[in-house]
């Protein structure tokens, strides 16, 4: 499931990802991206998950689509306990435009000051 997060606003965005991610959710997170793009140039996004979420290929293809636009994101914080995301910040930073930061759960509102900064 995908979940925007309340504390969203402006060119700053957040969903917390947990258990199966459906292809539909995929493709709504994708649009709510492209038109904060759309409208702001550049975005900051903050990702909460627990653990790797699981994705069937619809999902992943969407997933996929939204590549182009990683050169629009200025900053990404991945937020979770789960040590599997300390590699995936590592292949995060080859995509994305901006910097990568992985921030522990009980770090949450930091990683949201840090976008916002």
């Amino acid at each position: 499931m995908i979940r925007r997060l309340e504390e969203s606003s402006g060119n700053v965005l957040g969903w917390e990802v947990t258990g199966k991610v459906t292809e539909e959710e995929v493709r709504t997170l994708s649009e709510e991206f492209k038109a904060a793009v759309a409208e702001h140039g550049k975005v900051r996004v903050l990702v909460r998950m627990r653990r790797i979420p699981r994705m069937g290929l619809g999902a992943w293809v969407e997933d996929f689509k939204l590549t182009p636009y990683a050169k629009d994101v200025e900053r990404y914080a991945i937020v979770s306990d789960s040590n599997l995301f300390e590699w995936t910040s590592k292949i995060a930073e080859a995509f994305i435009g901006g910097e990568v930061r992985r921030y522990e759960d009980s770090l949450y509102e930091e990683a949201w000051r840090w976008l916002r900064s």
